[in-house]
């Protein structure tokens, strides 16, 4: 893929969505629907939301990781990449988590 080509892209309806419409996913069925009839191109695909951004996450994490780096020579300890990733993503993953497993058991 060619990173100069910059194509215009449908924006991203999950930046518009209501609560209702982030927990069930809706937001995502016309991406879907699109999908079932036609094989997708790059250029089907919404664009990038502000927060998921590489730049952002990027600085995010070095901060994180920096941290990590202190706080392991403080204590004399090794630095774990995993800590600072839980300590990115861990939350959000537990509550992905959470609510899949309650999903899973009332609709099975």
């Amino acid at each position: 893929m060619d990173a100069n080509n910059k194509e215009e892209r449908p924006p991203n309806p999950r930046s518009k969505a209501n609560i209702f419409e982030i927990i069930t996913f809706s937001w995502i069925l016309k991406l879907v629907k699109k999908g079932l009839k036609k094989e997708l191109d790059v250029i089907d695909l919404y664009t990038i939301l502000d927060e998921d951004s590489s730049a952002l996450l990027g600085s995010k994490l070095k901060k994180i990781w920096s941290n990590e780096l202190k706080n392991a020579t403080k204590k004399n300890k090794k630095p774990s990449f995993l800590k600072a990733l839980f300590r990115m993503f861990g939350l959000k993953l537990i509550i992905y988590g959470v609510y899949l497993a309650i999903t899973d058991m009332v609709f099975r």
